[in-house]
């Protein structure tokens, strides 16, 4: 009981502290401003994970344990919700709303709301689309989207295209790598805070913050699924991992990232996600190589133990090591788009032709774990 009550102590701690930190009391810096919305934001989500496991428990929103599930015991899944939350109670008390956070903010609430759904009654692949271009038909009514081609109509249609491919294909892909305990709230933390270092060194003041509260969001979960010696309280289920995604696809809209010119401003973000690009990409073409995957209702819907997390644990790693290997990797691309930024036009090449040998080389290990497969079978 004694143990109980220390528990409930720290929450309501956290929550008291959180609310606190969240109130617009102190502008004295731009660092003292983020700390401040990165560590409520953070406590806000440890504050809520109690109630939110007594809400999955009392809907039956459980992960339950087969063959494609690394966990050992029913979990609950809606962890997200508690990140949500805290997202949007940090942004509604620290942030005047510019038109294009509107339109994120709404279309991101749009797709959480509909894996909240998924997460306790399991919708169709279908539903799912349908819902993400429902959220993207939001972000153009509020005028986000990528800026690259003439002001005529097909180069406003390219445009929306992009922002379009750019926005369901990275909330899936964030989706696709949420297979480990902690894996996806340390990679969205680790993207979030490039991004916002990368927002810093564009002089966007108002991305950084964005990008800390989601941060802090995203860490503040660890501590509930991030544990490898005993079982995760909750995982942040659908609800969670597709709105992380969308959020932080939204936040790389939103931004220019460079003021020399479209290579620099586009392939910096690409370089920050491309640890899920990756991974997407390869086990896109994977599939369609052995035939599992025929059609874009059948990728969403596709279900399997072929990602990089899974592949990199069956070459021995686990999964406490997988998730640093992971993070170690989205680090040296994320760092290497940071100086990209402000590199001349020969060292611009040598950092991307970086990239490219890096996950030429992780090619390599994922065929290999593929073999292995092979092999033990």
């Amino acid at each position: 009981m004694h143990v109980i009550f220390d528990h409930l102590l720290s929450r309501i701690l956290a929550l008291l502290a959180g609310i606190a930190l969240s109130l617009p009391w102190l502008h004295a810096s731009t660092m003292a401003q983020g700390g401040k919305i990165a560590l409520a934001s953070m406590l806000l989500t440890y504050a809520f994970i109690p109630a939110v496991i007594h809400l999955a428990d009392r809907m039956g929103a459980l992960d339950v344990p087969d063959a494609r599930r690394l966990h050992q015991q029913p979990t609950p899944r809606l962890g997200g919700l508690a990140v949500f939350l805290s997202v949007n109670l940090t942004l509604l008390l620290n942030f005047n709303y510019s038109l294009a956070l509107k339109g994120v903010c709404i279309s991101a609430a749009l797709v959480a709301l509909l894996s909240f759904w998924d997460d306790i009654r399991e919708l169709s692949a279908g539903i799912k689309l349908a819902g993400q271009l429902v959220a993207l038909t939001v972000l153009a009514a509020f005028g986000v989207h990528v800026e690259f081609a003439p002001d005529i109509w097909w180069g406003y249609l390219a445009e929306y295209v992009v922002t379009a491919l750019w926005m369901v294909g990275i909330t899936n892909a964030f989706n696709f790598l949420d297979g480990v305990n902690g894996l996806a709230a340390c990679l969205a933390a680790s993207v979030c805070l490039l991004m916002g270092l990368l927002a810093w060194n564009t002089g966007q003041t108002f991305m950084l913050l964005l990008c800390l509260a989601v941060a802090g969001a995203a860490l503040g979960f660890l501590p509930d699924n991030a544990r490898y010696r005993q079982p995760a309280r909750i995982f942040l289920g659908d609800v969670g991992s597709t709105y992380l995604g969308w959020m932080m696809a939204g936040i790389a809209v939103m931004g220019g990232w460079s003021s020399e010119g479209a290579l620099k401003a586009y392939t910096a973000p690409v370089l920050i996600f491309s640890v899920m690009i990756f991974d997407m990409v390869y086990t896109t073409i994977a599939r369609a190589y052995r035939g599992d995957v025929r059609s874009l209702h059948e990728w969403i819907g596709y279900v399997g133990r072929d990602h990089l997390h899974h592949r990199l644990m069956r070459l021995g790693l686990s999964p406490f090591r997988t998730v640093l290997a992971i993070v170690a990797l989205s680090l040296i691309t994320g760092l290497a788009a940071l100086a990209l930024v402000e590199a001349r036009h020969m060292a611009l090449w040598l950092l991307l032709g970086q990239g490219v040998v890096i996950y030429m080389l992780l090619s390599f290990f994922m065929v290999l774990a593929a073999r292995r497969v092979k092999q033990n079978e």
